[in-house]
């Protein structure tokens, strides 16, 4: 795994006490090989778990990934840009009824 993922507790992450910390890093900031190695340490059921749960410290890109890729239905937030136009090329609808 790369050491640029988990910059700021490297040295001290426990496989086992940090496995919420470790997976949210993964998914955030990782690369696709760090998330194979990732896979090899947990459960794929341990994974989205954690990703479910804690859904709210990952951004639009990782949970859009996670939707699409694994069938999830974690919530995304509306863009600047679609709230001021009022329409989501995202959603395909329209945000404000008028």
């Amino acid at each position: 795994m790369h050491k640029a993922t988990l910059w700021d507790r490297f040295w001290k992450v426990d496989v086992n006490q940090d496995k919420v910390y470790t997976i949210l890093r993964v998914l955030q900031f990782g690369t696709w090989s760090d998330f194979l190695e990732l896979q090899k340490e947990y459960w794929m059921d341990e994974i989205l778990l954690v990703a479910k749960e804690n859904y709210f410290n990952l951004d639009d890109l990782t949970r859009n990934f996670l939707n699409i890729k694994y069938g999830l239905d974690l919530p995304l937030k509306w863009t600047l840009n679609e709230i001021t136009s009022g329409y989501s090329l995202r959603f395909q609808e329209e945000i404000f009824v008028r």
